[in-house]
């Protein structure tokens, strides 16, 4: 960060906490009246994949955008949950923030999340974006669910995307990681949960044959998770119109889920690595009642049914005596569905649902969806 030395870091001293949550009220709805909440980025990724590089490019670009980077160092051991709440030695929520010349802030976060983005978004400056960088969390799955539809948050900090960044040399032998045992690599849950993928290094695949190399490896990558985007990079550097304002949670910015309505590929793909991690599309064109439907996504998300793991769902529903498209999203247990625009009237109305996830069964999936058909 060479223009440290032309602005010395701005040290903000961090209050002592509140309750601790989640019984503690939050003020994250004090932003000012009108603003649009701040988006929120996930970045996970296998360790030496490009994570650091990739923060690193992103606040040291001249891109005119007020960037908060979270790096939290909270591991595995500790737990996410726990991870919410302070209980830090002396309460101390966070260990360093740090403001760069370009207007992009750093800072270190080791226990409460929440309040961290807390003081995030109540700094007098306004931020454009918020980047969090994981490190010793394999499993994005539950900070989305805080950052998404979390009560605390919703109404100042979105969750905009989750951005995987893999290792395009090393990826094939991560996912063929620990094939024997019962428990599948860590590679598989970060690209299933993802929104964007970014496939760095791939300047390190051998020259030879390096296009075929490429392409196959994407088919892999879609091989788990279909509906996401790929970005190929070397050290980190990408388009950052590619991975900010993604709006990949929005309802009411659902583009990339009504395009279902249109995608002419196959969606449901094969498990090429025998692990059960896979994408899975059904579709039922007759008009459903969106309370039985609620009731069938809860026994599969919640009750675990047939003995299958949701990682992500994304869909549209036609709904009975509505002339709205619903959209539907889920994050593991956590699921929404909104009404969001009228139908078309040259669309083809019907229900669409995009399962990625473990032991998948569509016979199962497409059968147990007719109990909620009118």
């Amino acid at each position: 960060m060479e223009d440290d030395e032309e602005a010395p870091p701005l040290a903000v001293e961090i209050d002592q906490p509140t309750e601790p949550y989640p019984q503690q009220q939050s003020n994250l709805s004090g932003h000012k009246d009108g603003d649009a909440p701040v988006g929120v980025t996930v970045i996970t990724g296998y360790l030496g994949a490009g994570k650091s590089t990739l923060v690193n490019h992103i606040i040291n670009s001249q891109h005119g955008k007020r960037i908060a980077v979270i790096l939290n160092e909270f591991g595995e051991e500790i737990g996410v949950e726990r991870a919410m709440i302070n209980e830090g030695d002396g309460g101390a929520l966070v260990e360093e923030w740090v403001e760069l010349a370009n207007g992009c802030i750093c800072c270190t976060v080791k226990h409460s999340l929440v309040q961290a983005l807390e003081q995030l978004v109540q700094r007098k400056e306004r931020l454009d974006h918020i980047l969090l960088e994981t490190t010793g969390l394999a499993n994005p799955a539950p900070l989305a669910s805080v950052l998404w539809l979390d009560d605390q948050l919703e109404s100042s900090v979105k969750l905009d995307s989750i951005i995987t960044v893999v290792d395009a040399k090393n990826l094939r032998f991560q996912l063929s990681e620990n094939q024997s045992s019962s428990s599948f690599p860590e590679a598989y849950l970060q690209i299933a949960f993802a929104d964007v993928i970014i496939l760095n290094k791939v300047d390190l695949v051998s020259p030879e044959g390096s296009a075929d190399f490429l392409e196959e490896l994407e088919k892999e990558i879609h091989s788990i998770n279909s509906l996401a985007s790929i970005i190929h990079s070397v050290r980190g550097q990408v388009d950052l119109s590619n991975i900010l304002d993604c709006r990949a949670y929005d309802a009411m910015h659902a583009t990339h889920l009504e395009s279902l309505l249109v995608e002419t590929r196959a969606l449901s793909t094969r498990d090429l690595h025998d692990s059960g991690v896979r994408t899975l599309c059904i579709c039922e064109p007759r008009q459903v009642d969106l309370e039985k439907v609620r009731l069938w996504l809860e026994e599969i998300l919640w009750e675990k049914k047939h003995g299958m793991d949701v990682y992500r769902c994304k869909g549209v529903l036609s709904v009975h005596n509505s002339n709205k498209l619903h959209t539907l999203q889920a994050v593991k247990e956590i699921y929404e569905i909104v009404p969001t625009r009228d139908w078309k009237k040259q669309e083809n109305q019907m229900n669409k649902i995009v399962f990625i996830g473990h032991n998948l069964n569509e016979n199962v999936l497409t059968e147990s969806f007719q109990a909620c058909v009118m």
